[in-house]
């Protein structure tokens, strides 16, 4: 999992499911406010995509930076 960048890591995937949906935030809410398919929202949530402004709402909901939700992918945001 370390090698590949793009990874799926559905527990990462579960819990950020599970802190949005506490917030009243659906997946669909984010497509609706970027502006782009649901599909879309659940593959970046999983890793298996990558998608600024998806990952930038998501952040901002969870208020929560981007290299802490999703690791493997921020890994130079996370070191600093």
């Amino acid at each position: 999992m370390w090698g590949d960048p793009m990874a799926v890591d559905i527990e990462q995937h579960d819990a950020i499911k599970r802190r949005l949906r506490a917030k009243n935030v659906r997946f669909t809410d984010i497509a609706a406010e970027v502006g782009c398919t649901a599909s879309l929202v659940t593959m970046v949530s999983q890793g298996h995509r990558s998608h600024e402004d998806v990952e930038n709402t998501i952040s901002r909901h969870l208020q929560e930076p981007k290299a802490t939700l999703w690791p493997s992918k921020h890994f130079e945001e996370a070191q600093q």
